[in-house]
C-alpha cells in the first residue's frame, strides 16, 4: 500500500459514501457532472447520480467505505488497479470495474503511470433488482467485447448531466438501463478460471522482471503444464507469450504517454539490453519504438 502524508475525508451532497483522495488537484483532472436535485427524480427506477472524464497519474489513489452508490468506471487508457472486499484486480484499457453498493473498494494508477476513465454513478430503487437480474452483483471487472458501444453510452450520459436540458433526467434514466444491458451482453463470455486471474494479476505486478514459467508456477502453486495448458484454452497462447504481450502493451503506454527514453523504457518492462527490446518491439508491433511514438501523438500525463 502506498502511503500519503495528507490523505483528505470528503462526504459530498450527491451521496458518494466516504472518499480519501491524495493531495487533491496535483495528480488528477476530472471534469465532472451531477445531479444535484434528488428529490426530483426519486420516482425513477434508475438515476444517475454523476458522471465524469477523468485522467489520473502515477499518485492518484482513492478509496470509499461502504460506497452508496453503484459505480461504473470504464478504462480508456493505461490502466488502474482496483481492490473490493480484499480481492485484487489490474483494470486495463477496454475493460470497466464496478463500485458496488455497500462495499469497500480503491483504486490507485497501474504501472504505466496514466489512467483515462469514464465513470457514471447510479442508483434508483430497482437498481439492485436489475443488478442481480443480469447477475452484474457478482462481478467486479469485466472485459468488454462491445468497447463502444458501453463508451458511447457513457459519454451520452456525460453530456445529458452537462447539459442538464428538458426532461434529462428520464433520459438518463433510460441510458443507465442500456448501459446496464450492454455490460449483461459480456457475461455471456466464459469466466476465466482463477488461476488465470491469479496469474495475469502476477504478471502485471512484475513487468519489470523476467519471470520464467517455472517461477509463475511455484508463485502460483500450480504445475508448469497446469498453468501453460489453462493458456492454450483460453487464450490460445503461453504464459511466456502472454507476458510479453503486457510489456509490449506497457511499453506502447510509456512510448505515448510519457517523455521516457528508450532505454528507460526497455529497463522498465524488464529488458537489460534496449536493442533486443527494440527488436522484440518491432517483432510485435511492426515498427521500431522510436518509429511507433513518431508516428502517434504523445499524450502527457495530467
Amino acid at each position: 500500500m502506498l502511503k500519503y502524508t495528507d490523505d483528505i475525508k470528503s462526504h459530498s451532497p450527491d451521496g458518494i459514501g466516504k472518499i480519501w483522495l491524495t493531495p487533491t488537484n496535483k495528480y488528477y483532472t476530472q471534469e465532472t457532472y451531477n445531479d444535484m436535485q434528488l428529490e426530483l427524480a426519486k420516482t425513477l427506477p434508475l438515476r444517475l447520480i454523476a458522471a465524469n472524464d477523468t485522467h489520473s497519474s502515477k499518485k492518484y489513489y482513492r478509496r470509499r467505505e461502504a460506497s452508496e452508490v453503484f459505480s461504473i468506471e470504464l478504462v480508456l487508457k493505461g490502466s488502474t488497479y482496483f481492490v473490493q472486499n480484499e480481492k485484487k484486480y489490474r483494470v486495463e484499457a477496454g475493460s470497466v470495474f464496478l463500485v458496488h453498493h455497500d462495499r469497500n473498494s480503491e483504486f490507485t494508477t497501474g504501472p504505466e503511470g496514466y489512467c483515462h476513465r469514464l465513470a457514471c454513478l447510479l442508483s434508483g430503487h430497482e437498481l439492485n433488482g436489475i443488478l442481480s437480474t443480469t447477475k452484474l452483483i457478482r462481478q467486479d471487472v469485466i472485459k468488454l467485447n462491445n468497447l463502444e458501444a458501453v463508451e458511447k453510452t457513457m459519454r451520452e450520459c456525460l453530456i445529458e448531466l452537462k447539459e442538464k436540458k428538458d426532461a434529462f433526467r428520464r433520459r438518463c434514466s433510460v441510458l443507465a438501463y442500456k448501459l446496464l444491458l450492454e455490460l449483461e451482453e459480456n457475461l455471456q463470455q466464459e469466466n476465466i478460471p482463477d488461476l488465470l486471474v491469479y496469474a495475469i494479476d502476477l504478471m502485471g505486478r512484475h513487468l519489470s522482471r523476467q519471470l520464467s514459467l517455472k517461477k509463475m508456477a511455484e508463485a502460483l502453486n500450480s504445475a508448469p503444464t497446469s498453468l501453460n495448458r489453462a493458456f492454450q484454452q483460453h487464450f490460445n497462447t503461453s504464459p511466456i507469450n502472454y507476458f510479453i504481450t503486457l510489456k509490449m502493451e506497457n511499453a506502447k503506454s510509456l512510448l505515448l504517454n510519457t517523455d521516457m527514453q528508450i532505454q528507460e523504457i526497455a529497463h522498465n518492462v524488464g529488458y537489460i539490453n534496449p536493442l533486443y527490446f527494440s527488436s522484440e518491439f518491432r517483432k510485435r508491433i511492426g515498427v521500431s519504438p522510436r518509429e511507433f511514438r513518431k508516428n502517434n501523438v504523445i499524450q502527457q500525463n495530467q
